[in-house]
């Protein structure tokens, strides 16, 4: 705990400076938003904020004098051109930022005529390398959400929010703010319970369970992600968020719920936490998840114009889906899946979103304590009164062994 006082204290020493950035130009440009820092009489990089279209940024640094200035990187390679449009640093965007002052209403606008001065190719990539992905980790660990209680009519687990977090991931993190969030004040005598969503879900898809889950022995938790960042590095953040929460609390033990792709984040949450010896997971129930992948991940990715980047761990055979059963993270794993069109088909027997047979994936069925199968649509599964009065007796029986 005095650890954790001492980064917070370190943490609230930092400025912050935020806004939002487009551009003039139209087109599918990445945005370089640079924070440069004065030493003398001269500026150096301090850090810089990749977007792949216009939006909010976010950056943080020790208390000193600061400029910020921003480019359209045309060939996204993270670099500078003569040619490519740049905003210049002017006295409006200069700070003599003291400890603990923010700057979070910076509109930087791009005119599309814009040059930098010097003739000569500014390679950010060579002073920081950090690509769009590492800038999403970066931001993500910024903005987290550590066990801030709330409720599943909070509006940032609106719908629309949510959707950000499919196709518009930055968007999502200053609307959303990812991370794990309590649905009541923390009770060391109550087993925690973390559902986790799908994708483009949100923590209010679990109102029917959490609503019948017998909270006198149970604490709901609810996991949210942006759920277009790629599936290892949701599944890192999920782990380094429950470490942060059980360094806090100490609690010994956790139950993971997960629906749809959600059960893919956990498998790979489960791996990584088994590795810690933190708190155990006597428990993980998977609702409807796709464990052999999406085919329609894998048409996007081949023909889309632009990729979502879940796209690459959904699409079959990936490299994510390989590893999750390349351990056993030691969890008993309750398989609930889904076979009800919710219409007339002719095509492979689904749940009207994800097919049996992804579902019932051979090493899902092998790795699980049990396989059950409930006649549910892929969402209707969560309505469930029978899914809900199993795993109320699934958790009984955990609660029985603590």
């Amino acid at each position: 705990m005095f650890a954790v006082k001492e980064q917070q204290q370190k943490l609230d020493a930092f400025c912050r400076f935020g806004g939002q950035v487009a551009g003039e130009r139209s087109g599918l440009a990445a945005f370089v938003v640079v924070l440069a820092r004065r030493s003398g009489d001269s500026w150096q990089i301090a850090d810089h904020f990749v977007r792949e279209g216009p939006g909010p940024w976010q950056l943080v640094a020790s208390a000193g004098t600061y400029g910020v200035v921003a480019f359209q990187d045309l060939n996204r390679d993270l670099k500078l051109q003569p040619d490519e449009p740049y905003l210049a640093l002017d006295e409006r965007r200069q700070f003599e930022c003291k400890a603990g002052e923010q700057y979070t209403d910076l509109a930087l606008r791009i005119p599309a005529a814009g040059r930098a001065r010097f003739a000569g190719t500014l390679d950010i990539s060579a002073l920081q390398v950090r690509s769009f992905s590492d800038q999403l980790n970066l931001s993500v660990g910024q903005v987290t959400a550590v066990g801030e209680v709330v409720s599943l009519s909070d509006p940032r687990f609106d719908e629309k929010v949510a959707e950000d977090g499919l196709w518009r991931p930055f968007d999502f993190l200053f609307k959303g703010r990812p991370g794990i969030y309590f649905l009541e004040p923390y009770d060391a005598k109550k087993l925690p319970v973390l559902f986790v969503h799908g994708i483009n879900g949100t923590p209010a898809n679990f109102r029917p369970l959490i609503e019948r889950l017998d909270r006198q022995r149970f604490q709901p938790w609810v996991y949210y992600y942006p759920s277009g960042a790629r599936l290892p590095n949701v599944a890192d953040h999920l782990a380094q968020t429950m470490r942060k929460l059980q360094r806090q609390y100490g609690f010994r033990s956790v139950a993971v719920v997960a629906h749809s792709m959600g059960g893919l984040v956990s498998r790979g949450f489960l791996l990584r936490y088994h590795e810690s010896g933190d708190a155990t997971v006597p428990l993980f129930v998977s609702i409807a998840t796709p464990w052999d992948g999406h085919a329609g991940a894998a048409v996007g990715v081949k023909t889309a114009p632009a990729v979502v980047r879940v796209w690459v761990d959904m699409a079959p055979g990936s490299e994510y889906l390989q590893s999750l059963y390349a351990a056993d993270p030691g969890v008993p794993h309750y398989l609930l899946f889904t076979y009800r069109q919710g219409g007339v088909s002719l095509g492979e027997a689904s749940d009207g979103t994800v097919t049996v047979a992804s579902q019932l994936r051979m090493a899902a069925q092998q790795g699980a304590a049990r396989v059950e199968g409930y006649n549910e649509t892929h969402m209707s599964v969560l309505e469930s009164q029978a899914v809900s009065q199993r795993l109320n007796e699934l958790l009984a029986h955990v609660a029985q062994r603590q």
